[in-house]
């Protein structure tokens, strides 16, 4: 199956101490136009091309992909796209006429490349549509853009949710605003987790263990009252910082932990390494470089 990114739920990304200054972004941005137009200018893509930027952790992860041959490039142009903010290298990505799926991918790009929803609204299979808006509205730190999903509530309020989420793994509840978890229901429990988010207070969770889970438990909360959630054991890792617990789990269940704790707690691709499923370790290497430009952005 092709795909862009992951995401995300729990398109889960966090704060990364790694630093791109201001002016070597902008020179190397430069340096990546040139070679996009090159490239457009061009008849066929030349797959060995790069972007020659050494100094730049996310524009040198791009360049890594695809991881292997049997992988398409269009995870390479998303990611250049995206950390360049330079929705045009979109244009690199291949679409069969009347492929869909190929189609809906080069949207999502073009839709989070410039944070233009209008992408999104010309796609029509609704799970591509629903990641088209949820990685529009994370990347461009815009919670608004999820008022777009007017065709689905629980859509709505999931985007939302991934939304809140993603600032809390990011360890920046501080950019959680008061107005966000308001655009939950009253009634709904996702709006006292975020609250929860926003106060770094588990105390606001009261029993609700969808929203404990969040927060740091002992090992033996999986096999009690958080037994029944699908991803405690992942949680656990993540809310302990400990990647050796992802090591317990096997197959998927491993491979998602390793994944979600490389692109939210340690932005590390050696930990993205241990993934054994090649087209999930392409997509975190993809994560990892665009949360690293994130974290530029939002200093």
């Amino acid at each position: 199956m092709k795909r862009i990114v992951f995401i995300l739920v729990l398109m889960i990304l966090i704060g990364c101490t790694a630093q791109i200054k201001e002016p070597v972004k902008e020179q190397q941005k430069a340096e990546t136009l040139v070679v996009a137009e090159q490239i457009n200018n061009a008849e066929q893509l030349p797959v060995a091309e790069e972007v020659k930027a050494p100094e730049n952790p996310s524009i040198t992860i791009c360049n890594k992909l695809p991881l292997t041959e049997r992988l398409s490039l269009g995870e390479k142009w998303f990611c250049l796209a995206v950390v360049n903010d330079d929705p045009k290298i979109c244009g690199n990505i291949e679409a069969d006429p009347g492929d869909e799926e190929d189609q809906a991918n080069k949207d999502i790009c073009f839709a989070v490349a410039s944070a233009d929803t209008s992408y999104c609204k010309k796609i029509q299979n609704l799970a591509q549509k629903h990641v088209c808006y949820y990685q529009t509205a994370v990347i461009s730190n815009n919670i608004n853009i999820c008022d777009e999903i007017d065709y689905d509530k629980n859509e709505r309020l999931q985007c939302y949710f991934t939304f809140v989420s993603n600032l809390h793994w990011w360890d920046r509840s501080n950019d959680i605003k008061e107005e966000y978890c308001n655009k939950f229901p009253t009634n709904e429990a996702d709006k006292n987790t975020c609250l929860a988010f926003k106060n770094r207070d588990v105390s606001l969770c009261k029993n609700n263990i969808n929203c404990l889970t969040f927060f740091k438990q002992e090992m033996s909360f999986c096999s009690g009252a958080g037994s029944e959630l699908k991803d405690c054991i992942r949680d656990r890792a993540m809310t302990n910082k400990d990647v050796s617990i992802c090591e317990t789990l096997n197959g998927e269940k491993r491979d998602d932990c390793l994944g979600d704790f490389c692109t939210h707690i340690d932005l590390d691709i050696t930990i993205c390494d241990k993934i054994s499923d090649d087209m999930e370790r392409q997509s975190r290497y993809s994560e990892i470089a665009i949360n690293t430009a994130n974290n530029v952005r939002n200093d």
